[in-house]
C-alpha cells in the first residue's frame, strides 16, 4: 500500500492520476460548484473519497 492509498486528501497530480485525466482539466473541474475539493490560497486539496461519488454521480454530464 503506498501513500496515496493511504491519504484522503489528494492535490491536482495525483486525483487527476486517480481520474486518468490531465492536471489542467482536474484543475478546471475545481472550479465547478459541488465538486468535493478546499483551497487554501494557491493549494488546493481534493477530498479522495467523495471525488469517487462526485465522479459515480455526475458520470454522463458534459462540462
Amino acid at each position: 500500500m503506498n501513500v496515496i492509498d493511504e491519504k484522503i486528501g489528494l492535490n491536482l497530480k495525483e486525483a487527476s492520476k486517480m481520474l486518468g485525466i490531465n492536471e489542467k482539466l482536474m484543475s478546471d473541474l475545481t472550479k465547478i460548484k459541488g465538486f468535493p475539493c478546499i483551497k487554501f490560497k494557491r493549494r488546493i486539496v481534493i477530498n479522495k473519497n467523495k471525488l469517487q461519488s462526485w465522479f459515480d454521480a455526475n458520470s454522463g454530464k458534459y462540462f
